[in-house]
């Protein structure tokens, strides 16, 4: 499948990968330091493993994966080199020697599982980015599977108030639904979205933006108090008006965020598997592997499911259990 605005070259979709380990070689195992059997998720980033980043544990920011330099990742990777099987919308998923892996538990169900890396993404932006703590206050502009999963994290961060932002739509409404049924608060984007959120919350401490558009960030400069911290989580591009006068007056940090480090992704499994998120309240969208082209196809044209969190199971229409990949796929807008 080949993506006009994206992939190079054909590749199997598939990014935030779940499985469980059916082989390896001798010299694989012990460097992804798993054993055969073992329940995982699959980091996308497949580095180069020597550059200096790499060497310091920063493999996420290594040339070799970065989308802008090199793109190695899973579910990215052509389909023309070696198995081919290098995206997690597979039955199977092909692991070499620089691949990450991370250890899930037994009793975590797949459909939680499923949210480990979003959720880590969502860590280390609110948590780590954004130094979300106890008695926070905190906006989330956009209710997507990143949103819902940093509203998630600045819950579980202790954060007293956390308001998710979305747009006044149908799918919109939907998934502001779900954020507060995880126990946020809510507010739809219209012209008083400021007004109404200052006299109902105060100025915040913590802004996530997971939209990335002009308008979104002028939002959340206004709502920001003094020393407020402002992290740019999206890429809708455009004319960003980022407003000096209102950064210097305030004090404002600017942060943007890409991926997650992998202690991020040991603290999202620890926080799923206590039951601490929220997220199993939000409905998982099942997708059948032959089914996957038409999802896609449907999520680009604004005819998707409501629920963002949209997992690809190849052997759910079969049987439970066996050796899986599953994947999360969702839009984040």
């Amino acid at each position: 499948m080949l993506h006009a605005r994206g992939l190079r070259r054909p590749a199997v979709l598939g990014h935030h990968t779940i499985g469980r380990v059916e082989q390896l070689t001798p010299e694989v195992e012990a460097a992804v330091g798993v054993a055969v059997g073992t329940r995982v998720v699959v980091e996308e980033y497949v580095a180069c493993g020597h550059c200096e980043e790499c060497r310091a544990g920063d493999y996420r920011f290594c040339a070799t994966v970065d989308l802008w330099t090199g793109g190695e990742r899973v579910g990215m990777i052509p389909a023309d080199r070696g198995s081919g099987l290098h995206g997690g919308n597979a039955e199977y998923l092909e692991i070499g020697l620089h691949h990450v892996l991370h250890r899930l538990p037994e009793g975590l169900s797949v459909d939680l599982a499923a949210w480990t890396l979003p959720l880590a993404n969502a860590v280390d932006w609110t948590l780590f980015a954004g130094g979300v703590g106890p008695g926070a206050t905190v906006a989330v502009i956009g209710p997507g599977y990143h949103g819902l999963s940093c509203a998630a994290a600045a819950l579980a961060g202790g954060a007293s108030t956390v308001v998710v932002v979305g747009p006044d739509s149908e799918s919109g409404a939907a998934r502001l639904g779900f954020a507060e049924g995880m126990g946020a608060s809510i507010e739809t984007s219209d012209d008083g979205l400021v007004d109404r959120m200052l006299a109902r919350y105060g100025e915040v401490d913590t802004v996530v933006d997971t939209v990335g558009s002009p308008q979104t960030m002028a939002t959340a400069t206004a709502l920001l108090k003094r020393f407020g911290v402002l992290v740019i989580a999206g890429l809708s591009g455009g004319d960003v008006p980022l407003d000096p006068t209102l950064i210097v007056r305030k004090l404002l940090t600017v942060k943007g965020v890409r991926g997650r480090a992998p202690q991020a992704v040991r603290r999202a499994i620890e926080l799923l598997g206590e039951g601490r998120t929220g997220l199993e309240s939000v409905p998982t969208h099942p997708v059948a592997l032959e089914d996957v082209e038409a999802t896609l196809n449907a999520m680009n044209t604004g005819r998707g499911p409501h629920s963002p969190h949209i997992v690809v199971d190849p052997w759910r229409p079969c049987h439970d259990g066996g050796p899986t990949t599953h994947s999360s796929e969702g839009e984040d807008r």
